[in-house]
């Protein structure tokens, strides 16, 4: 298969949110040829040569529904009118990383289930067969939106060293700069098991909503820059740990207007996390909550 504009517009009418009819044709027509059978969460891994490198995506969108949806193409920018959304998050990484495989880019190509709903097929990886990533100095996700970000901060922790974006950026010469306002995407999943863990703008733009759309040209510019590039001058520097680190922001005062119920609404998986490394379980929370709600009311 030739992998070109119209592909990628073929591929964008799939909607396919996680264990939807419409979603496993997609990946049965697009990644099974490719990846061949997905692994126990759904996620398709591929290896090229003995890489240092691993490239990241996710094979479900945000869609309320399965289905089809009708792609149309106003100068260079791809859309939809009749749709939720567009779902070039993250259809556009898949694309870019299907034309690097065709090109033979070394590298440890993942395009994960599950992402939408919690990032569960990288935490399953992560969790339960993290030889997966084993030997793997860098993770990045072709998941971000705009055109200039090399993402070194998601949820508020450092997940990949100024050093190595900076020779990301020099490498690729996209006009990329650091962005330290990640949220979460995959990469974020192999934080304590990959040094330098980022994501990388693909130029997408309004994701989730029905007003999304890609730039298609960016998109085989972002792809030609990774087929090109020589990632030996990459710098590794970052320490795969769990630490928080709120460089990123300019203050500390950057927190005083957040709400803790927003906070905990959008990152529910580091909640838990965070919980259970206090000592919590499911039961003794729910223990706690019962007793707040009965002292309040």
């Amino acid at each position: 298969m030739t992998y070109n504009k119209q592909t990628y517009i073929d591929m964008l009418q799939y909607k396919r949110p996680q264990d939807s009819v419409s979603q496993k044709k997609f990946c049965r027509k697009y990644l099974e040829p490719i990846f061949g059978k997905p692994d126990t969460a759904g996620n398709y891994i591929l290896r090229i040569g003995n890489p240092k490198i691993a490239f990241m995506s996710h094979h479900d969108t945000v869609h309320k529904n399965g289905g089809y949806q009708t792609v149309e193409v106003y100068q260079d920018f791809a859309k939809v009118s009749n749709s939720d959304c567009l779902g070039a998050d993250c259809t556009t990484g898949i694309y870019i990383m299907l034309r690097m495989i065709q090109a033979g880019v070394e590298g440890l190509y993942i395009v994960h289930a599950s992402e939408e709903i919690g990032c569960l097929g990288s935490d399953y990886i992560a969790r339960e067969t993290p030889d997966v990533v084993a030997g793997i100095d860098a993770a990045i996700s072709f998941d971000r939106y705009g055109y200039s970000s090399i993402i070194t901060h998601q949820m508020s922790m450092r997940t990949c060293s100024d050093d190595f974006a900076y020779s990301l950026e020099q490498c690729l010469d996209l006009g990329y700069t650091t962005d330290t306002r990640g949220s979460y995407t995959d990469s974020n999943e192999y934080k304590h098991l990959i040094p330098e863990c980022t994501n990388v703008s693909v130029g997408y733009f309004d994701q989730h909503r029905n007003i999304e759309q890609q730039d298609l040209v960016f998109m085989d510019t972002v792809a030609d820059a990774f087929i090109n590039a020589d990632f030996s001058s990459l710098i590794i520097s970052r320490k795969p740990e769990f630490d928080i680190d709120y460089s990123g922001f300019d203050s500390p005062y950057d927190f005083e207007d957040l709400d803790l119920e927003h906070v905990v609404a959008n990152h529910p998986k580091s909640v838990a996390k965070l919980l259970q490394s206090y000592g919590y379980s499911a039961n003794g929370l729910l223990e706690d909550i019962q007793e707040v709600r009965n002292y309040r009311y």
